[in-house]
């Protein structure tokens, strides 16, 4: 590690020599000024090499990206045009795209390597570190050679064939043995090569570039888990619908390519690409009408894969309705306020017919009370108070259940986080009204000093120092 102990009070960019030489001369008593001037053209050195190992990071991460999409194109390319017997393995036209193929590989394995110096090289310019071999630990080692054995995987020239179990699933589920050309177990890998493009989202976003320090600060890691809920949070239905619609595709081109090679005719059901499109989109929404099943063990594996994908793409599409359809802060209070209004005249009303059944109620016992009538006419009375009981019992069940609705709508109308949100605004008020306090009795008390200080100058000035005046 370095024995150089940054000051956070220098400038790390952009230093003029006037405030360097104001700096190194407030700062005698630390350091000298030829030590000084070192530490500041030590960080200054350190921070340009800094900016350029970043766009040259960016560029190697551009470049590696390029080259393995144009790889995967070229085998696309090369295994479309042997499917539809316009060319065949054995000649020249699919050896040059398949050398084509293998110069952009050894490409992009230069590139990832070059790439991996210049992060190593940025990690020890950014710790500080005297040696490279701190920067070099087991964990890393193994992740570069995981990049480049993925990276290094694709079909070689000529035509060479490997056999596979198939199983007829028409025909009570026989198993046969089929031969496949080395290309199809050699070009399905090369989709690994597309967790370049997270990389190149990661280090192209306007989070990454803006302000990576204040990820440290607060202990985030500004890594392609972040990167992907930031822009799951600003933009879900794009992002969702892009990832689906692309994973759509190459699962379909895969099973396509995994299941021409059977008999002729399962060859002829499976190598229409809308017959593999069927099968994966069944499978990815989790219907499985089984009319078009995978025979091969890479036509099914790819099967799986596409409904779990399916299955993890429902639940984010259905965590991301919910919150579409949730309210916003404005519009939870604009429906919460009409609701209370609401609430309040039923209330109201609910309490009038309470108030209104109790005076009737009260008229007839004072009816039944005030006068001796016949037996008939009492009769008649204990039946009107019996009605009117009922109907003022009603009302005030009525009324209770509307103030109980009132109080549900006022306790859900504040969530937690609104309250906390009040609580530190005025928490800061407070803070801000106190500091005002303090600064005005500071500014009475100084007012108070120098009015004494006058009335002192104007005794001494009089010359009634004696008389009442403060000495």
């Amino acid at each position: 590690m370095s024995s150089i102990v940054e000051d956070p009070a220098i400038p790390l960019i952009g230093m003029p020599s006037t405030r360097q030489s104001q700096y190194l001369a407030t700062n005698n008593n630390k350091h000298d000024n030829r030590h000084s001037s070192k530490h500041v053209a030590k960080v200054g050195s350190r921070l340009a090499c800094r900016k350029d190992l970043f766009l040259q990071r960016k560029r190697l991460c551009e470049a590696s990206l390029l080259l393995a999409v144009a790889g995967i194109a070229l085998m696309m390319l090369e295994n479309e045009l042997v499917v539809h017997n316009v060319i065949a393995r054995s000649e020249a036209d699919s050896i040059v795209l398949k050398l084509a193929v293998t110069a952009t590989t050894v490409g992009c394995l230069a590139t990832l390597m070059w790439y991996h110096v210049v992060d190593v090289r940025l990690f020890i310019v950014n710790n500080s570190m005297a040696d490279w071999r701190l920067a070099v630990t087991p964990g890393r080692v193994a992740s570069v050679c995981v990049e480049l054995a993925v990276c290094a995987v694709h079909p070689i020239p000529g035509e060479y064939y490997v056999s596979w179990m198939t199983t007829d699933s028409d025909n009570h589920l026989t198993a046969q043995k089929v031969m496949v050309p080395l290309d199809v177990v050699l070009s399905l890998p090369m989709f690994l090569r597309l967790y370049l493009l997270l990389r190149y989202i990661t280090l192209h976003s306007r989070l990454f570039a803006s302000s990576p320090s204040i990820g440290v600060l607060n202990r985030v890691r500004f890594n392609f888990r972040f990167i992907f809920k930031s822009i799951m949070a600003l933009h879900p239905g794009y992002a969702l619908s892009l990832f689906m619609l692309s994973f759509f595709l190459l699962a379909s081109w895969s099973l396509r390519l995994c299941e021409v090679y059977n008999d002729a005719t399962h060859a002829r059901v499976h190598g229409d690409f809308l017959n593999s499109m069927w099968v994966v989109a069944s499978t990815f929404l989790t219907i499985g009408y089984g009319d078009i099943v995978p025979n091969s063990v890479c036509g099914r594996g790819v099967a799986v894969m596409s409904g779990v994908m399916g299955a993890g793409c429902t639940a984010l599409v259905v965590a991301v309705l919910a919150r579409k359809l949730e309210l916003s802060s404005a519009e939870r209070h604009v429906h919460d306020f009409v609701l209370e209004a609401h609430i309040g005249k039923r209330l109201k009303n609910k309490a009038a017919n309470v108030i209104k059944r109790a005076w009737r109620l009260f008229k007839l016992n004072k009816e039944a009370a005030a006068k001796e009538v016949e037996r008939g006419l009492i009769r008649t009375l204990d039946c009107r108070m019996l009605k009117e009981q009922s109907r003022l019992q009603r009302a005030i069940h009525g009324m209770r259940e509307v103030r109980t609705e009132k109080r549900r709508l006022r306790g859900s109308a504040m969530p937690m986080l609104d309250v906390l949100r009040v609580q530190t605004e005025i928490a800061t008020q407070l803070g801000e009204v106190r500091t005002r306090q303090q600064g005005l009795e500071d500014k009475v008390g100084r007012l108070e000093d120098t009015m004494l200080r006058v009335y002192d100058k104007l005794c001494f000035v009089s010359g009634d120092s004696g008389h009442g005046c403060r000495c």
